[in-house]
């Protein structure tokens, strides 16, 4: 068998259904504090989409997918929350769920670059503002983000907006001394 056969790409999958497992349509991710490349690379865009949801493993890429082709094929407007704790891996995963969604809805923009690599590239941006040290993480957001990808009648994006909204004003207005505000 090549490398990106089919079998083999479901045994890489299963080889990471260790940190992930569905409790309806909701995946559950553990961090594993580690890159697991396999998992994400690109190569495995392919087996989820339009793939029956439950049929192959647990993955991010599921959900982007049923929730993709619910607003194509139903018309519906549709909302994936990432939520978590302080270092759970939301940033990536949101991350992941972008590089999903652009490959099923990708189109040309200005320059020659995407709209969603000018909506991955302004990402790095987002994550710094906001930024604090705490007792715990040395770089912990103190703002959520609303992302929101819109996409054409053919199902290609065609634009996104990203909102930033504080969430700790206690943290903002007093800090303690072993903390630096956000900057």
């Amino acid at each position: 068998m090549t490398s990106g056969s089919k079998p083999d790409m479901e045994k890489k999958s299963l080889l990471a259904s260790w940190i992930v497992t569905y409790s309806g349509i909701i995946l559950i991710a553990i961090n594993p504090f580690q890159r697991l490349p396999h998992t994400y690379d690109d190569h495995m865009m392919e087996p989820y989409k339009g793939a029956p949801f439950g049929r192959l493993s647990p993955h991010v890429f599921a959900i982007a997918d049923v929730t993709f082709r619910e607003m194509i094929y139903n018309g519906k407007s549709n909302s994936i929350l990432v939520s978590g704790e302080s270092g759970a891996g939301k940033t990536e995963t949101t991350k992941m769920l972008m590089r999903y969604l652009a490959y099923l809805g990708g189109r040309k923009g200005i320059e020659g670059r995407t709209v969603e690599q000018q909506v991955l590239e302004s990402n790095l941006v987002l994550e710094a503002f906001g930024n604090a040290k705490t007792v715990r993480n040395n770089n912990s957001s103190r703002f959520g983000k609303f992302v929101e990808l819109q996409f054409d009648k053919h199902g290609k994006i065609s634009g996104a907006t990203i909102r930033t909204y504080l969430l700790e004003r206690s943290r903002v207005r007093q800090i303690s001394n072993t903390e630096r505000n956000y900057h």
